[in-house]
């Protein structure tokens, strides 16, 4: 027969809890770190493109350089920051 107690059900309840967070956290991180790498390379496509192909002005440069810092910066936080 089953018997029910209170401190193994709480106990279960707080593992469950405890790999949840560990799974978002561990999802939320790589959500970032692909967002990162989806901004580098925009930046990156967008800076060759508009030297070699298109000549628009400098302030889409100025866009597609920061969306490269942005991304840079974006990695580095997700490398270094959200360790665990």
């Amino acid at each position: 027969s089953m018997t029910f107690s209170l401190p193994s059900a709480i106990q279960r309840l707080r593992c469950f809890c405890i790999s949840r967070t560990i799974l978002n956290t561990m999802a939320l991180k790589q959500i970032i770190k692909l967002s990162g790498f989806v901004l580098i390379f925009a930046g990156t496509a967008g800076l060759l493109l508009n030297e070699f192909i298109l000549t628009h002005s400098s302030s889409r440069t100025i866009i597609f350089a920061v969306a490269n810092l942005v991304g840079l910066v974006i990695l580095v936080f997700a490398h270094f920051g959200l360790r665990r």
